[in-house]
């Protein structure tokens, strides 16, 4: 009987193989019928290599933050420009995903660690578009993309603790 073993990498190593940056602008910055495909995908990808080392309590952290800057959006024109307030909001996640990383016990390439790494850069980099694009749509799409991992998380039988 063959083992099977994932090649042990760092998240800055995984992140890439997971979604590339192209990728991720197309999820978040579009909104085409090839973006809702792409945020499929990328999605199911993300959980379906990320489920077994990441929990869905450390997930939820930081999408609960999400959430809470969703709230102040609320009524707003997928036109309308983000308010500075929700920017900073948006900005501040990227501590608490380090904090969320940091939290992670062994070396860089040690799975969990790596996944949680992988979490950290792809939704640090998701922040990085919406940022750059400066809309609610692509707030939105962005929101849209952390469900979809969180959902796939769990379809694929993500850890709960």
């Amino acid at each position: 009987m063959v083992s099977q073993r994932r090649e042990r990498m760092t998240g800055e190593q995984l992140a890439p193989k997971l979604v590339d940056d192209a990728q991720l602008h197309t999820i978040i910055a579009s909104d085409t019928v090839e973006s809702v495909r792409a945020l499929d995908e990328a999605a199911r990808q993300i959980s379906e290599r990320l489920y077994k080392d990441i929990t869905t309590s450390q997930i939820r952290n930081i999408f609960g933050a999400v959430r809470m800057i969703e709230q102040d959006t609320k009524g707003m024109a997928d036109t309308d420009p983000l308010p500075i307030p929700v920017q900073r909001a948006l900005m501040m996640l990227r501590p608490k995903l380090a904090y969320q990383y940091g939290r992670v016990g062994g070396h860089d390439d040690d799975p969990k660690k790596a996944a949680m790494g992988a979490m950290t850069i792809i939704l640090s980099n998701a922040i990085t578009v919406v940022l750059d694009t400066g809309t609610q749509t692509a707030f939105r799409n962005f929101v849209d993309f952390f469900e979809a991992v969180l959902a796939y998380h769990r379809y694929y039988g993500g850890r709960t603790n």
